[in-house]
């Protein structure tokens, strides 16, 4: 009975096992790579760096991807991780020397997160190979026992990770995607049929496309790297969610009106392509042409033209343009998936030529990696902020270590490394945890060295037991249990290699609390509020970088605009969007004040990204092909643009400013409708239906960005909380 509730327990704390799995395979690394080195081959050396080769990259690290991609990541880790540790034992004699290799190596490897999920994992890992050998014993001579000991760790891990409790398969992104386009084809035919089950079919493509939101989805599985594939999944997403937020406005419209009749065959051409390219993106079949999806819009088009020379004005005209305006979004949005997920099947055999709007589809990995660097190279940059952070207070713990000499200076940075966090708050969140369990497990070690002495068996028997525990302690305990295990582990450890007293239980106490120390020193002078100071003055730069898309957009549209101008503009919008991301996402997983004035940075986020897959589409028209015939018209939309772009740069600057917005559109909410009418009655509109879809389309877009601004005035005010502080910009 008491083994059944245990179990229990296990699996509610750690569900499918995860951890338990891992904490084992781990272990039994571990334990055999040092017993092999430090009883088979008689090298304390070897057993010490095969020891950290499975924890380094067992325990601080987490590799991730499928099982060729986690063996792949742990093979180019240990070539680097080889390079780290040769400079590490080349400097290490000189505390300066050390210290400022330290810093270089802090800064460059802990800029590896702006290259994804992969690279990210294993930071922590790397960072220990250098920080391991950079202590005594300084000899040099040891390397290739180095060497072959972290070769064997490593090597063993791969394999482990391979055949030993193998981590279970993650959904990826591909697969979440390729669910969200078969729920949103079944949806599209459902409007295009009027089937009775549309409301089941709603709810279900709500909730697939929900999952590919960025918070729904597991870290690992994010697309947040700079290949080819990543930028595809991230384009693929946003064009599904777009397609489904257009969906639900046609539901509106047909509730009152019901879906335009010329709209039937082009919702169910869209949503067969969308269909295939589901199948495609799980490799059970080939993309669809993208042909056929062009056909659908253009059928979709002609019939619009069709229908705009024979509707009647008034009422009638409006409520069919509003909903034409919602199936032609509809169309853009699953065009742009369709394009995205042939760069996600196929990321490498693209053979158009890059453009302006999508270079990345034709660029080299080289290229977009040096994209990606030379944008996050700015102190704007949370990366960047992290990254400096945390190298200089590893060379000030590294030298702080040296200074003092003290004896095991190594779990200084090993403490710095693993308890310092992106802000000075969580930083010292995790002190007391820290210094408690670590003199919990200091007490522990104490008496055990003490009673059970120089048998090195005993040590040798607990060493697995106690790789399990401190693995498992922080996923199902919290950090003062991992912490204790941790410190309890490290003494065993040590007291195989050479004999030990109950004095290096306190060695490991003092260590822990001066790393500690140098952390929240470090985080409260460097960047102290993280992602959460940085989120506020991003989301102020996307939004004024939004207000000017609007505005190049419609003068692109009325023909008064470049391309050249649009794109630049779009560029801007693009650059923002990733700063705004990777805070978005810090500040997410970082803990904040107990009073502080927040805001919903999630909407914000999601508005940017609308607004610029919004005016992407207006690339497709070709405003220099056609003139519109109503100056008066052209007038009022320019008016309506200009008034909703000073809307957005008004929110951005009471963001910047830290007060909630108290902007107020200065167009009517009606403003869609109102135009609408106006196009309708527009003399001549009948013999001219091609300028009056462009003026119909160019205020939908506007509409929808409309929609957006009165919802940023809402989720940008915070409710009154007694107490709290205003956030500092």
């Amino acid at each position: 009975m008491a083994g059944r509730r245990g179990l229990r327990w296990l699996v509610r704390r750690d569900p499918g096992l995860t951890a338990t799995r891992r904490a084992l395979r781990v272990a039994a690394v571990a334990t055999v790579a040092f017993t092999v080195c430090r009883y088979g081959l008689d090298s304390t050396t070897a057993a010490i760096y095969a020891a950290f080769g499975a924890i380094g990259f067992g325990v601080l690290s987490q590799v991730v991807g499928t099982p060729r991609q986690r063996t792949r990541t742990l093979a180019v880790s240990f070539v680097a991780g080889t390079v780290l540790l040769v400079v590490g034992t080349l400097l290490a004699g000189s505390t300066i020397a050390a210290s400022v290799g330290m810093l270089v190596v802090g800064i460059v490897v802990a800029l590896l997160p702006i290259g994804g999920a992969r690279p990210a994992g294993v930071a922590n890992g790397l960072q220990l190979l250098y920080i391991l050998p950079s202590f005594p014993p300084f000899a040099p001579e040891t390397l290739p026992e180095r060497v072959l000991g972290l070769a064997l760790g490593m090597g063993l891990l791969a394999l482990a990770d391979r055949v030993l409790w193998p981590p279970r398969p993650i959904e990826s992104y591909a697969c979440r995607a390729a669910g969200a386009a078969r729920a949103l084809a079944d949806l599209l035919d459902a409007l295009a049929t009027g089937s009775p089950d549309l409301p089941a079919r709603r709810a279900a493509s709500a909730h697939a496309v929900g999952r590919l939101k960025f918070l729904a989805t597991p870290w690992e599985e994010r697309p947040t790297g700079p290949g080819a594939k990543d930028r595809g999944l991230g384009h693929l997403g946003a064009a599904l969610r777009a397609a489904q937020g257009r969906a639900e406005a046609l539901l509106a419209a047909d509730a009152r009106s019901g879906v335009p009749e010329e709209a039937a065959r082009p919702l169910a051409a869209t949503a067969t392509a969308l269909r295939h390219t589901a199948i495609a993106l799980r490799g059970a079949g080939p993309l669809p042409d993208p042909a056929a999806i062009d056909a659908a819009r253009a059928d979709y088009t002609a019939r619009r033209l069709t229908v705009v020379a024979t509707l009647l004005d008034g009422d009638e005209a409006v409520v069919h343009a509003r909903a034409a305006v919602a199936v032609g979004q509809v169309l853009t949005a699953a065009h742009v998936a369709v394009q995205a997920a042939a760069v996600v099947v196929d990321p490498r055999g693209r053979t158009r030529a890059p453009d302006d709007l999508a270079w990345w589809t034709g660029a080299a990995v080289t290229q977009l990696w040096a994209r990606r660097i030379g944008v996050h190279l700015s102190v704007r940059s949370v990366y960047l902020q992290n990254a400096v952070r945390l190298g200089i207070g590893l060379a000030i713990a590294r030298l702080v270590a040296g200074g003092l000499d003290l004896s095991h200076g190594l779990w200084v940075l090993l403490a710095t490394l693993t308890l310092m966090r992106t802000s000075v708050t969580s930083t010292r969140a995790t002190l007391l945890p820290a210094i408690v369990g670590t003199a919990a497990g200091a007490v522990v070690a104490a008496v055990l060295l003490e009673v059970v002495g120089t048998q090195a068996a005993v040590y040798a028997v607990l060493f697995p037991l106690l790789c399990v525990a401190a693995v498992l302690a922080g996923q199902l305990v919290g950090m003062i249990a991992a912490q204790a295990c941790f410190t309890v582990l490290v003494a065993v450890l040590f007291a195989q290699l050479a004999p030990a007293g109950p004095s290096l239980a306190g060695v490991r106490l003092l260590d822990v609390a001066v790393g500690a120390t140098v952390g929240i020193a470090v985080g409260a002078a460097v960047w102290p509020a993280g992602g959460h100071g940085q989120v506020r003055r991003d989301a102020a730069r996307s939004l004024h970088a939004l207000s000017a898309l609007i505005t190049a957009m419609v003068r692109w549209t009325t023909g008064t605009g470049s391309r050249a101008d649009l794109l630049a503009c779009l560029r801007a919008g693009d650059r923002e969007l990733l700063f705004l991301e990777a805070d978005f996402l810090q500040y997410r997983a970082e803990r904040r004040r107990r009073h502080e004035d927040d805001v919903d940075w999630f909407t914000v986020l999601g508005v940017a990204h609308r607004t610029i897959r919004t005016v992407r589409s207006a690339l497709d028209e070709d405003p220099d092909e056609r003139s519109v015939p109503w100056p008066d018209l052209l007038t009022h939309l320019e008016r309506d643009a200009t008034a909703l772009a000073e809307g957005y740069a008004a929110v951005g600057r009471a963001v910047a400013e830290g007060r909630p917005p108290s902007v107020v559109l200065t167009v009517p909410a009606d403003f869609l409708d109102r135009a609408l009418h106006a196009i309708a009655d527009a003399p001549g509109r009948r013999e001219h239906p091609r300028e009056t879809l462009l003026l119909v389309d160019a205020w939908g877009r506007l509409g929808w960005s409309a929609d957006d601004l009165a919802a940023l005035g809402v989720v940008l005010a915070p409710v009154p909380v007694a107490g709290r502080r205003p956030l500092p910009a």
